[in-house]
């Protein structure tokens, strides 16, 4: 059987005479070399970035589990620890005292209204509000026209019974001697004897007058009955005034009061006889001192203070206190003496019960160990250690990161005393 294989055949071939086909080279194909260049790039910036931290990460956990199983630390790793910054406090023993700032007013101990003990006319004031005076200082004077006037009429009558008063003893001399040579008769004598007596009498009752009338004229004056500040002044030269008017007011100022408030939430702090340093502007270096003298049974005002006084003896010989002046006041609220106390910063609660009784101490290698305290008075700033803690001791008073019990640290800054 044949088989025709001409379906293979090209069909129309070219003549044998056609000229060769020549292939040009195509101006595509640098183009799209240059595409695939930059789309492989931008493929890796985008990829790199996205796994290379997780492949990195991959490999630092593959060398961590390469570490024992039982969590103990290698001593190379140990050393490669840094240690921790910390501050630290230096124990000592001393005197610990809280105190209570407040503000407050001075004002007199004691005030005295000052008024004539008989009626007239004001002749003079010799005073102006706010002197300074002393006892026995003359305040005021009133007219003393009339007291004079009695007073040189109580004389003139003293004098005139001093007169009969020496005229009689000269008649009793002179009729002694006559009854003693029995020249007169008794009841003669007796006669110049009562002459005597009558005329001393008299005498002793005109001295009474003059000092009446002194007297007197001594109530024309206004005496300052005590070292003091004057206060208001209620009388005017030329006016007539009685026993009842009030020329003046004085406040006694060998003691003052200094008059302050504490809110509320500090009551239970005060209390009788507790010390008391204040300030005033006046003199502002000088420390004067008292002792809570009155406390307010009750709370006043809107600002819900109560009303606390403390009374000072005024003879610090830098400064006089006057009443009126702004007074800056601190109460000692607490007073222990020799103890050890340390920053409240210092102070860790690392079992978290809320109470705060654990330090840091700091071994003479500068290894920080955890050590239990008990407290005694605390305060905002400063607590005082009971039990726990010895002079010379150095606590970590703040550190730079967490710390834990044998961490190694390293001190930047030691406070050798608190305030």
């Amino acid at each position: 059987m044949k088989f025709n294989f001409n379906f293979l055949k090209k069909k129309n071939p070219a003549p044998a005479t056609a000229p060769a086909i020549i292939k040009r080279p195509s101006k595509l194909k640098p183009f799209f070399i240059l595409l695939l260049a930059i789309f492989l790039i931008g493929l890796g910036l985008r990829v790199i970035p996205k796994y290379a931290p997780k492949i990195l990460s991959f490999k630092g956990k593959a060398k961590t589990a390469e570490k024992p199983k039982d969590g103990l630390v290698t001593p190379q790793e140990e050393a490669m620890e840094e240690a921790i910054s910390v501050r630290a406090y230096r124990t000592a023993r001393a005197d610990f005292v809280d105190v209570l700032p407040a503000i407050g007013t001075i004002k007199g101990d004691k005030e005295i209204e000052l008024r004539f003990s008989n009626n007239g006319v004001v002749s003079a004031i010799n005073f102006y509000e706010g002197d300074i005076i002393k006892k026995g200082d003359i305040i005021a004077t009133m007219d003393q026209k009339e007291a004079l006037l009695k007073l040189e009429y109580a004389k003139s009558k003293l004098k005139t019974a001093e007169v009969a008063e020496e005229s009689a003893k000269q008649k009793l001399e002179v009729n002694q001697t006559l009854f003693d040579q029995g020249i007169i008769i008794k009841p003669k004598f007796e006669e110049a004897r009562l002459e005597h007596e009558s005329a001393k009498t008299k005498t002793v009752s005109a001295q009474k007058e003059v000092d009446f009338a002194l007297s007197e004229l001594d109530k024309t004056y206004l005496y300052s009955p005590v070292s003091g500040v004057m206060g208001t002044r209620d009388a005017e030269t030329g006016e007539f005034v009685t026993s009842n008017v009030k020329i003046a007011s004085l406040y006694d100022v060998s003691y003052v009061i200094a008059e302050f408030g504490i809110i509320e939430k500090d009551i239970n702090k005060i209390a009788l006889g507790q010390n008391v340093k204040l300030n005033v502007d006046t003199y502002p270096n000088i420390d004067f001192a008292g002792a809570i003298d009155n406390v307010a049974p009750i709370i006043e005002g809107k600002s819900r203070t109560l009303t606390v006084k403390a009374r000072l003896k005024n003879d610090n010989p830098k400064g006089t206190l006057l009443p009126g002046m702004f007074a800056r006041v601190w109460v000692s609220v607490y007073e222990k003496k020799n103890i050890i106390k340390v920053p409240s910063d210092a102070l860790y609660d690392l079992d978290n019960n809320g109470e705060f009784d654990s330090v840091y101490v700091i071994d003479e290698q500068n290894v920080a160990h955890v050590r239990g305290v008990k407290l005694g008075y605390i305060t905002t700033d400063v607590v005082e250690i009971m039990n726990g803690l010895k002079e010379n001791e150095l606590v970590v008073s703040e550190a730079m990161a967490p710390l834990k019990d044998g961490a190694k640290v390293e001190i930047v800054e030691t406070q050798e005393a608190l305030f």
